[in-house]
């Protein structure tokens, strides 16, 4: 989605142009599959209600962390504020 948001705000030859190597980038999008799972204790998971609850919990987890990306990149002037690519 910030892809397209970007890429109607730019000319689309000027877009293409500079982001013709972005899928030769590190991907950071695993970390939305199971970020609380690498992070927390494994102990933790092996309570089927605390799993439950922790997998509900998850897409919160990411959300936060999508908006502090964008609070990121809005402070800094070095890189468009659509960049999400970001290795930590």
């Amino acid at each position: 989605m910030a892809d397209s948001l970007e890429k109607s705000v730019h000319i689309p030859e000027l877009y293409d142009l500079n982001h013709r190597k972005d899928n030769e980038l590190h991907n950071a999008e695993t970390y939305k599959d199971k970020i609380l799972e690498r992070s927390l204790s494994k102990n933790i998971y092996q309570n089927d209600k605390t799993a439950g609850f922790l997998d509900r919990l998850q897409p919160m987890v990411v959300q936060m962390i999508n908006s502090n990306i964008i609070l990121r990149n809005w402070f800094n002037w070095t890189t468009s504020k659509y960049y999400d690519r970001h290795s930590n």
